[in-house]
């Protein structure tokens, strides 16, 4: 997955975004490939010196492949138009150079995408002062509400090759819901995707997997994995859950993800 661009083959911050987003959630989605992390492609481009943008030509594409070992490449470009944005999106084939694939959707011009548009590649807000020693810079973690449940991530912290996750789940539909928390995974920053060791509502010593959660109330929930990869910086959590309303009302099964989760050096 490289870096979508403009038209002008310039990096943006929304191109980053979005090539982040697809490649999360093909890493969910994987049936029977492998997907390479996005910055260790990047850092391949950096040291072989190949490309400074997200733009692939024939050449580099086949010497990509070579090195990396990857069949394909994800390429893109994204061109504001109007009140939408398009993401037309491309699969090379590293071999040949040529396209075996090709996407195009429309994606609405919210307030979230317009500051993402009007915002270049290493601008950041004013520091209040320096960095915390230890602690490295990470995006923020994003909370998600839907089906009337706001899933908070709050942190994950590593110690030794154990990872662990913290966050809440507030039931905002007004009256009693009944929650299930069902086979989950985290994916790291690197790529690297883990299945869950414990899970559940409360502790992480003895994980509830149900809960009724009463109105405005937040549940605390947990998670840890083994193995996990020292050099990662940021989780992303991916869970699948069950709800059902008071009397049966507004049932489902689903998925939530929770992306950039700061890990921190227990």
């Amino acid at each position: 997955m490289i870096d979508f661009t403009d038209l002008q083959g310039n990096v943006t911050e929304l191109g980053r975004f979005l090539a982040e987003e697809l490649s999360v959630d093909l890493v969910n989605d994987a049936k029977g490939f492998e997907v390479i992390e996005r910055t260790q492609l990047k850092t391949i481009l950096q040291e072989h010196k190949l490309a400074a943008t997200g733009v692939i030509d024939p050449q580099t594409a086949r010497k990509l492949g070579q090195i990396a070992g990857v069949d394909a490449l994800v390429t893109g470009t994204i061109t504001p138009l109007g009140d939408s944005v398009r993401l037309s999106a491309k699969v090379l084939d590293t071999t040949t150079a040529k396209m075996i694939g090709a996407y195009t959707v429309d994606i609405p011009k919210t307030k979230a995408i317009e500051e993402l548009l009007a915002k270049g590649i290493g601008d950041s807000p004013p520091s209040s002062g320096p960095e915390p020693p230890g602690i490295r810079q990470a995006a923020k973690a994003v909370s998600v509400e839907e089906n009337d449940l706001l899933f908070v991530p709050k942190v994950c912290w590593r110690s030794g090759s154990v990872l662990s996750c913290a966050g809440s789940i507030t039931n905002k539909a007004g009256e009693r819901r009944f929650v299930q928390l069902e086979d989950s995974q985290v994916v790291d920053d690197l790529g690297n995707q883990y299945e869950l060791r414990t899970f559940g509502f409360g502790n992480a010593n003895s994980p509830r997997r149900q809960q009724v959660l009463e109105p405005d109330l937040p549940f605390n929930f947990s998670l840890s994995i083994d193995g996990a990869n020292p050099a990662a910086s940021r989780a992303n959590i991916i869970l699948s859950y069950y709800y059902e309303g008071y009397g049966g009302r507004g049932a489902g099964r689903t998925k939530v993800a929770l992306r950039n989760v700061p890990i921190q050096q227990k």
